[in-house]
């Protein structure tokens, strides 16, 4: 068997006088889709969030590709290899579908005037939603035109187009109708044969 791609090891968490972590361990394989099951409140969404580098844990290691992991933050985690689309909405009122997916990125569409090329962007956007199979979404729509499930399927696009390692899910199929899950599904699937997890 390969060696883990991520391992947790000894995680403790506390919020307040709740132990929502307590001497936790897990290990997490290239190619596979793990599951993490129980109880509201049993720690799932604790875990997968220090994993992702939302919050930090108070004791333990994590070692992600053979060296400490200790990410600073969501973007942070998601640029050196591990995504996580979250169980609330993870996208931006007010603002387009490309704005949404290329948010904190929009300096590479900056001509030399510094004017944003929102064609281009717009149509990258558009791209990166069919690369996912959703062929109905444009980058030039408003965040606010689309329901809830779409909103989270514009999510799933912008952390896939940055080709994580590992991808983290929390929940977030009980947002989608059952074609949102078959891309949701589709997409697990392309990461396992691609040796991510």
């Amino acid at each position: 068997m390969s060696e883990p791609i991520l391992k947790v090891e000894n995680m403790n968490k506390r919020f307040g006088s709740t132990v929502a972590l307590k001497d936790v361990s897990l290990s997490v394989y290239p190619g596979e889709i793990r599951g993490l099951i129980g109880e509201n409140g049993s720690g799932k969404s604790t875990i997968t969030s220090i994993v992702a580098g939302m919050q930090a844990c108070d004791s333990g290691k994590m070692i992600f590709k053979n060296q400490d992991w200790k990410p600073l933050s969501m973007i942070d985690a998601l640029h050196k290899g591990i995504g996580m689309i979250v169980q609330e909405s993870g996208t931006i009122p007010g603002i387009t579908v490309a704005e949404n997916i290329f948010l904190a990125e929009t300096e590479r569409y900056k001509n030399r005037f510094g004017l944003i090329n929102r064609r281009k962007m717009n149509a990258d956007a558009t791209e990166v939603m069919k690369k996912i199979g959703v062929n109905d979404i444009t980058g030039d729509m408003l965040m606010q035109q689309l329901d809830f499930q779409t909103r989270k399927l514009v999510e799933i696009a912008k952390v896939v187009m940055k080709q994580p390692q590992i991808l983290v899910i929390d929940e977030t199929s009980t947002a989608l109708s059952h074609d949102g899950r078959e891309i949701l599904y589709d997409i697990m699937n392309r990461f396992r044969k691609e040796n991510k997890s």
